[in-house]
């Protein structure tokens, strides 16, 4: 009897094209010159049969494979369990494998030809990695029988050597991986979005944050251009949804690069594929027939690549410039209503009033350091060097407020007027380059050499047609012929054989992938590039799955709290090659400025220009009343959907077309309701399903209301993610329509309504009795003040308020304080609308330079939030006339509502009390 270990005996039949093993069935065989004769079981009544010699294969002295317990075996496809033993037998012109196994205490083996065996070996030493393998089959222990991650984890027990996911387990360090040669650019790029390409060409592991409107998909087509330029590369494109990659892949197929794209998705998106090949194939032998390739000059790209940086440079300073000259003409226009309704006096003509801003701010952080005890000497030479510096000062009082006042709104006049200045120089530097015209030559250069590479990959045609049940067995082929794969996370695994690697893995929408799914893609890659958003919209966990599951062996490895973005940021920590793409192109900027602001620190670049006739934000609110309706699954406002349907849509849209207009609300019942009440080119859905779509106009209704069950809904529509996604829908207007007090038990929601009322000074700001902080205004004044105090004072108060400065720049460093800022040495004028409300004392106070010593703000909203007073022994609560003055401040500030907190220099537990405080402030 023929031992399978030893030798296996194929035959080729005339019913069966190809060699198929016939050795469990052969009892002997004879070899003769020109024909084999194969006796076949059974041994009671054997049954000899004559063969040609080209017909039957004996092949011999085989190869035995090793193979550890986590190694994962898969023939045609299919993962074999309980591998025994692998053996490899040399034929003539190709190599077949046998493959032992044990089935219910029974072995058996199967016997395959070279391109039909896949061997993923485990990665060595690596418990860490099979700690959270664990962890994750334990958590899909717990999903419901019908989830399709079941059947994925079913066959997922090893982590395979050289893939992405044995790094990313594994957490070690993430040098530079590989050198580049030249970049191409032939979707157009700057300087954000080259510096992700270059961090993912060289990194293992990297991220791209791609906030709203950034360009994301026009990097991913930059890092599909360069990977797929090098011959034999390959990479994966996945996301949570079908929809992002669709937005990939159409966006290749407008520029003619359809053919190098394999869509694997859904089942009915790879029948389409399948079907499609033709036409595809097509423009594969056009290019392939064409007889000269044009070619870039040598180190043109480069060239063209430096110069162009350079200008982004500039390019990129004019819109931050532009940003900034719109927040200060904001600024000013909040200051002079309030200048306008304390009715100053008019200032001499000063030479001081010409100098520059920073001159201006300089003279009025002078003024207030300049020490209660200076000496006469001291005081005649500062005011004789000052004379140089400022100019003649000696008609103004330097401690009146009527000239702090005129001073400030000196400032904002020089500070904008230098800002246009700069803005100008920029412009006539830019247009003197012809950077447009440079960027059309990059491109077009880029495009040239991406064909050209393309060219040399499909010289010869495509290798073949296949089809959905034959692609897998010739791979290599296939992903040489469509090098850039799409799918869907949960298909990645499914759609490539196992145990092959691609190149580069790119996770879209990777705020929305969970690690489970996640875990499964990463074993498809050596290469990944994680792309999205933490301020966007998260994941959500299967319900229960994660409480029942045992504890992740690793925080950054729990399935409840993490996506694949957050758990590789958290992972990886400051070691991350990690890049933010600032420059923004979609919002109007007033409506970038709020998600800039609130959600993303001041890090976005806007390249929109405002257009001083388009109200970019508006708010809506419903007649005084409690709307909302509690339905079994969700809530609805019908008042909300009448008021959008009846007055929001006439008054605010009759300029924008019903099919560039959006309704989002965070209810799907909602959505129903305001359907009904919409015409039907008018899309209405959930933020959630919005999110990575645009609208020319978003409208969106919250739907809550002042009641028990309004308030209760308050976590789940004051989401920070949701109030992100709905606001950046928006491209040219963004309006709010809610219920008449306006959320105010809600915080992002409250900070966005607030922030639209700011953008409107002379028509959106209800009646206050405080005045927003003059945040710019400050900014610079506190970075002028700080080095002057510190020359000038040298007085234990002062000591005691850099301690306090320094306590309340740690805490509002927090998570829980992000959207608050602290301003120093306030002036109290500064704070009240007018001085109606005082006393003739408390009027000559706050006339005399009074100020307060931090005030701490929404950095969102510029509404104040708490006051903080340092006070030192000696200079308070030992002078009589300064504690009076402490009772004017007191009182004003209570008249005026606004908290204040004092400090004694002999005291102890400032954190804790000033915690409090901003607990309680924060709440009211």
């Amino acid at each position: 009897m023929t031992d399978p270990h030893r030798e296996a005996v194929l035959i080729r039949s005339r019913d069966q094209p190809g060699f198929h093993d016939k050795t469990s069935q052969v009892l002997d065989y004879v070899v003769a010159a020109d024909f084999t004769f194969v006796t076949f079981q059974p041994a009671s009544s054997p049954r000899k049969y004559r063969y040609s010699a080209q017909n039957v294969m004996i092949l011999r002295n085989p190869t035995r494979e090793p193979i550890e317990d986590r190694d994962c075996v898969s023939i045609r496809g299919d993962p074999v369990q309980g591998v025994t033993e692998v053996w490899r037998f040399d034929g003539p012109g190709q190599t077949w494998w046998r493959v032992f196994s044990l089935t219910s205490g029974r072995e058996d083996y199967r016997t395959c030809r070279q391109d039909e065996i896949s061997i993923v070996h485990a990665a060595e030493d690596a418990t860490e990695a099979y700690d959270v393998l664990n962890y994750w089959h334990h958590v899909v222990s717990h999903l419901g029988q019908d989830d399709p991650l079941r059947p994925l984890y079913k066959n997922f027990r090893a982590v395979p050597q050289g893939s992405i996911l044995d790094l990313y387990l594994r957490g070690e360090a993430l040098d530079a991986s590989a050198e580049i040669g030249e970049l191409i650019f032939p979707f157009s790029s700057n300087l954000s979005q080259r510096e992700a390409l270059m961090k993912g060409l060289t990194h293992r592991i990297s991220v791209i944050d791609g906030p709203p409107g950034t360009g994301k998909t026009q990097t991913i087509l930059n890092l599909v251009a360069n990977i797929i330029r090098s011959p034999g590369t390959t990479v994966g494109i996945v996301s949570s949804n079908n929809a992002a990659v669709e937005n990939v892949r159409d966006k290749l197929a407008r520029e003619g690069l359809g053919h190098v794209v394999a869509d694997l998705g859904r089942s009915d998106v790879r029948r389409k594929f399948f079907a499609g090949q033709h036409a595809e194939n097509v423009e594969v032998q056009r290019q392939a027939g064409r007889s000269t390739v044009s070619l870039p000059a040598a180190g043109r790209i480069s060239d063209l690549d430096k110069q162009l940086q350079h200008l982004q440079v500039m390019a990129r300073e004019l819109a931050m410039r532009r940003q900034e000259l719109d927040a200060y003409k904001l600024e000013r226009r909040h200051f002079s209503q309030h200048v306008d309704s304390h009715e100053l006096p008019p200032l001499p003509a000063l030479t001081l009033l010409k100098r520059p801003s920073n001159r201006i701010l300089e003279f009025l952080a002078q003024t207030a350091a300049v020490p209660a005890n200076e000496s006469r000497l001291k005081r005649v030479f500062r005011r004789f060097k000052g004379r140089f510096r400022y100019g003649s000062t000696k008609h103004i009082d330097p401690d009146n407020t009527d000239v702090i006042l005129r001073l400030q709104a000196a400032f904002y006049d020089s500070k904008i007027a230098e800002l246009e200045q700069q803005m100008e120089r920029a412009k006539a530097q830019l247009d003197q380059n012809d950077c447009p015209g440079l960027e059309d030559e990059l491109r077009h250069l880029s495009r040239q050499a991406l064909d050209a590479s393309l060219y040399q990959r499909y010289s010869g045609g495509r290798s073949q047609g296949y089809s959905d049940d034959t692609y897998r067995r010739d791979f290599t082929n296939f992903a040489n012929d469509y090098p850039v794969i799409l799918s869907t996370c949960h298909s990645l695994r499914r759609s490539i054989p196992a145990g092959f690697l691609l190149d580069y893995l790119i996770i879209d929408e990777a705020s929305q992938v969970d690690l489970l799914v996640a875990g499964v893609a990463l074993s498809c890659a050596r290469n990944v590039i994680v792309v999205g958003d933490l301020q966007q919209l998260q994941h959500i966990a299967a319900k229960g799955a994660s409480e029942r599951a045992r504890p992740a062996p690793a925080p950054s490895y729990d399935y409840g709290r993490h996506s694949i973005l957050s758990s590789i940021i958290e992972r990886f920590g400051t070691d991350l090659p990690r890049t933010m793409l600032r420059e923004h192109y979609r919002c109007d900027p007033a409506i970038i400025d709020f998600c800039n602001k609130k959600f993303y620190g001041g890090q976005l670049v806007p390249y929109t220009v405002s257009d001083p006739d388009n109200k970019a934000l508006i708010v809506v609110r419903t007649a005084k009343g409690n709307h909302m309706r509690q339905h079994v699954g969700g809530r609805t406002n019908q008042r909300e959907a009448d008021v959008i349907a009846e007055e929001v849509l006439q008054e605010f849209c009759s300029d924008t077309r019903p099919e560039d207009i959006g309704v989002v609300t965070p209810y799907r019942l909602q959505v129903d309701k305001v359907a009904e009440a919409l015409v039907n080119t008018i899309q209405a859905d959930t933020v959630h399903k919005f999110q990575g779509r645009e609208k020319e106009v978003i409208i969106m209704s919250t739907v809550l209301d002042e009641t028990k069950n309004g308030r209760f809904g308050v976590e789940f529509v004051d989401n920070p993610q949701l109030v992100n996604v709905a606001v950046s829908r928006a491209v040219k207007r963004f309006i709010l329509v809610t219920n008449y007090d306006m959320l105010p038990a809600s915080r992002h929601l409250r900070d966005l309504v607030q922030f639209i009322q700011y953008q409107d000074p002379e028509h959106g700001v209800f009646d206050s009795a405080v005045v927003s902080v003059f945040d710019l205004l400050y900014k610079e004044y506190s970075a002028v003040l700080r080095p002057l105090a510190a020359r000038l004072q040298n007085t234990s108060k002062f000591a005691s308020e850099n301690i306090v400065w320094t306590l309340l720049l740690e805490i509002l460093a927090e998570a829980t304080y992000t959207d608050l800022a602290v301003a120093q040495q306030v002036v109290l004028r500064n704070l009240l609308p007018d001085l109606s409300r005082l006393t003739a004392q408390q009027m000559a106070y706050v006339r005399n330079r009074a100020t307060v010593d931090f005030v701490i703000y929404n950095r969102i909203t510029n509404v104040p939030v708490l006051a903080v007073e340092v006070d030192g022994f000696a200079f308070h609560e030992a002078d009589p006339l300064q504690r009076v003055r402490d009772g004017f401040k007191d009182a004003i500030c209570l008249a005026h509502g606004i908290p204040l907190l004092r400090l004694p220099t002999t005291g102890s537990g400032e954190e804790h009390v000033i915690r409090q405080k901003l607990a309680t402030a924060i709440l009211d």
